[in-house]
């Protein structure tokens, strides 16, 4: 993205210019293009799964804020065995 200033009084009360943005390399770009694939193809398992079949609708988005949260303590607290 090139520079660009922001006058005052438009978002804030001083005046304030941004620098370009770094340009990607082509690795970088190439890294970023297959993660954000992986990324897609991830989703689509996760929302296409038969699970959500089992789950009655309005019980849905309480387990998918669940399954978002199962992980994240690092003593597994909040796990379910398999």
């Amino acid at each position: 993205m090139e520079a660009w200033q922001c006058p005052e009084g438009y978002w804030l009360d001083t005046a304030r210019s941004f620098a370009d943005s770094p340009i990607w390399s082509e690795q970088e770009q190439k890294e970023v293009a297959v993660l954000r694939k992986c990324e897609r193809e991830l989703v689509g398992a996760i929302v296409t799964h038969a699970f959500w079949s089992e789950v009655d609708g309005p019980e849905r988005p309480d387990a998918r804020s669940k399954l978002k949260h199962a992980l994240g303590s690092e003593d597994g607290e909040g796990q379910e065995a398999a």
